[in-house]
């Protein structure tokens, strides 16, 4: 099973500077499809105890596992980040492939990639670097430092035991107080990286939570975990609901009935030993009363993934008879649950949401008074990260349109909702009656003639009343959230884009077979790639005649032979590489892909870590030094190269080549019978070089240019890259950023 390994924090400091002054981008991600905060509309939030400057971010998953996910997630206008979940056991084997993003989504039980510690130290780099970000105005694309304001999410899984465990409790008590983590970062940053050492870093990462239950956890066990989680940690705490809360026959009648999506088999028992519904108002109106007498708070998240049978055509290595479906269709029945539960559930519930959250349907979820509105789907799709400032485009329009500059004054006006809900958020808090009957008729006034100016008023009469003006106006949010959803939620199974038939066309394809080098560059994979391990480098078009090495009896290389090699040939400067550090082989890249083929398959692959490198039996390559190291079909190459002297050596298995450089020539070679090689490995495990004696095997030199592409065009790139992150400046194979 392919692993991920961290790209070290300093190369990742590197190429995001680099990359910003060379290319205006980072990560791959152009500065066009940046969000670049709006001065003025206020889109900011408040989740929990801290302000957001937006609602959106990134659903805990692929898109927020890695610092480099993260940090493209809030450049495309995240700023509410719900972490990748953690669980205590971090050794799990996935099946691969793990998602499918045709149209809808499917999923495997997709869980803990990384190790716990692998991922504290994500979440602590991601959180710097973000901090280096604004403090650099994202060196300078950014006009001012407005809307930089961030909220992380940690989210935890699966059981109380293993959340109790020394393991995962210490990782929440780490983010609550990183500040041994900043310090060890800070410690990498050397040298021309020195200036990023007193960038001011936050005093904790993370003081909410969300629990993430697996599916038949008990409801006695959902309680338990979150009684610890508020009453022992003193966190504020969301519950992550699955859409199985419904209840089976409401599931069937909007999956199959309404929306047509009858190829999606439910069970029912998946259903029964799932949480059911009055016990889940039960929860939570008791955990209510815990969270007050803590002084934090309980909320609840909408929703996790369906589950239905699993295909076998689309995870033929998974074993759980189980696949989980997202996009469209989960929109729709957790939109339902939301609005369902939020009015039977007896209070004002913080609530935040994930379900087929699009560009499209974003504002409406923002109008419901939701915080986050969190997305995953729809980020896996053609454009990436880049598909998230359209999110903040169109509620900004949608705020225009109701002649309001901040989103909560937007929730209140929405649907013109805003006085009833003053009135009724006001009925449930001490002295808010009375403030009611003093100014509720200039409430309603305002809310009529100039619904911009209500969160301001609200804030204004709080104050002569000695009533908090912050707390009005956010219950009068949620009232106004709760009584907008009336509204828009029943007439979204009648929408026709979320019905099956408006959901079956899978991506384009065309009638062409993918390969190493010249696909039709479209470019669709680096987007579709949510690990940013897939990037484009250039090259310089050739065609060459290539030839078989053959040796004489006595070991020494036949020079001038006729025989001709497969050849070697690009035609196109623009190509395509993968990082095996950062790629899990999830094939959402093949999925997108216009042509036959999985470019994590096809393309070259290079590596930073000799962990990854040794980990793998793909080809690859992997630099140390003036050395590259390199496994091309089966077998083990090492590269040598003086370009001062312009002389390289390539020594293999059985044989060692004498190189001119430039321009590449062969000036000689032998065979090694029985003497001792150049280790291919500067660590071998054995502690000893291996003999390279025996019959050499069969190389083509085709393959020797292959390496000198490699070589000058990706490792000594024009422009950054993961494996080259400041071009013109030495760089090193490292060995894995583990924490």
């Amino acid at each position: 099973m392919p692993q991920l390994h961290p790209i070290p924090f300093a190369a990742l400091v590197r190429r995001m500077r680099r990359e910003a002054e060379t290319s205006e981008a980072i990560f791959d991600l152009p500065r066009r499809k940046w969000h670049i905060p709006d001065p003025r509309l206020d889109l900011s939030a408040v989740h929990f105890s801290r302000r957001a400057a937006t609602p959106v971010g990134p659903a805990a998953g692929p898109h927020t596992q890695m610092a480099q996910n993260i940090v493209l997630s809030w450049l495309g206008g995240g700023r509410i980040i719900e972490l990748k979940t953690v669980q205590v056991n971090d050794r799990l084997r996935i099946p691969r492939p793990c998602i499918h993003v045709p149209n809808i989504g499917y999923n495997v039980e997709w869980s803990q990639e990384l190790r716990v510690p692998q991922s504290l130290r994500e979440y602590a780099k991601a959180a710097y670097l973000i901090e280096i970000l604004k403090a650099t105005r994202s060196f300078s694309a950014f006009p001012s430092v407005a809307g930089f304001d961030t909220v992380f999410d940690i989210s935890v899984g699966y059981d109380l035991e293993g959340i109790r465990s020394d393991k995962v409790t210490g990782f929440m008590k780490s983010l609550k107080s990183p500040s041994s983590l900043f310090d060890e970062l800070r410690s990498e940053l050397d040298g021309d990286l020195a200036e990023f050492r007193d960038v001011s870093l936050p005093e904790g990462i993370s003081d909410c939570v969300t629990l993430s239950t697996f599916h038949g956890c008990p409801p006695r066990e959902i309680e338990s975990i979150a009684r610890y989680l508020l009453e022992d940690l003193h966190l504020h705490v969301i519950i992550k609901l699955n859409p199985t809360l419904l209840g089976f026959q409401e599931v069937t009648h909007l999956l199959h009935e309404r929306l047509g999506y009858t190829h999606l088999r439910l069970r029912r028992e998946a259903f029964e030993v799932d949480l059911q519904y009055d016990e889940g108002l039960e929860i939570f109106g008791r955990l209510q009363g815990v969270a007050e007498s803590v002084g934090s708070t309980i909320g609840a998240k909408f929703t996790n993934t369906l589950v239905v049978e699993n295909e076998a055509g689309l995870f033929p290595s998974q074993t759980d008879p189980y696949m989980y479906v997202s996009g469209p269709p989960l929109h729709v029945i957790s939109m339902n649950l939301m609005q369902r539960f939020r009015e039977d559930v007896g209070f004002e519930l913080p609530v935040s949401f994930s379900a087929g959250i699009d560009a499209r349907n974003f504002p409406a979820a923002v109008a419901c008074g939701m915080v986050p509105v969190t997305t995953c789907t729809d980020l896996l799709k053609q454009g990436g990260y880049g598909r998230l400032p359209r999110y903040l485009k169109n509620l900004g329009r949608e705020m225009e349109r109701c002649g309001v500059t901040s989103r909560e004054a937007y929730v209140l006006a929405a649907r013109g909702q805003g006085a009833r809900a003053v009135s009724e958020g006001l009925a449930g808090l001490h002295g808010g009656e009375a403030l009611w009957r003093r100014h509720g008729r200039r409430v309603e006034q305002v809310a009529e003639a100039d619904p911009d100016r209500l969160p301001r008023l609200l804030r204004k009469i709080s104050i002569s009343a000695g009533v908090d003006g912050d707390e009005v106006v956010l219950r009068a949010t949620r009232v106004a959230g709760r009584l907008n959803g009336r509204d828009l939620v029943p007439s979204l199974a009648e929408d026709s884009r979320y019905f099956a038939t408006a959901n079956a066309q899978p991506p384009r394809g065309i009638e062409s077979v993918l390969s190493l080098y010249d696909c039709i560059n479209c470019d669709l994979c680096i987007s579709a790639c949510p690990n940013d391990a897939i990037f484009g480098y250039s090259t310089e078009p050739r065609a060459v005649t290539t030839s078989p090495l053959r040796f004489d009896v006595e070991g020494n290389l036949g020079m001038g032979l006729k025989e001709e090699g497969a050849g070697f040939r690009i035609v196109s400067e623009h190509q395509l590489a993968v990082l095996g550090d950062a790629c899990n082989e999830c094939s959402n890249c093949e999925v997108y892909c216009p042509e036959e083929g999985a470019p994590f398959r096809e393309k070259e692959r290079v590596f930073l870590a000799w962990e990854s490198f040794r980990g793998s039996n793909d080809d690859g390559f992997l630099r140390s030094a003036d050395t590259l190291h390199a496994r091309v079909s089966g077998q083990e190459l090492l590269l040598q190269v003086d370009e001062a002297a312009n002389r390289g050596r390539l020594h293999a298995g059985g044989f060692v080549l004498d190189l001119r450089w430039e321009p590449l020539e062969i000036l000689g070679g032998r065979w090694l019978v029985g003497e001792p090689g150049v280790p291919l490995d500067p660590e071998p495990r054995s502690g000893r070089a291996p003999s390279m004696g025996g019959e050499p095997e069969a190389f083509d030199t085709r393959d020797l240019w292959r390496l000198k592409t490699v070589w000058e065009n990706i490792f000594h790139s024009a422009r950054p890259n993961p494996v080259n992150p400041d071009p013109g400046a030495r760089s090193h194979a490292t060995s894995s950023d583990s924490g």
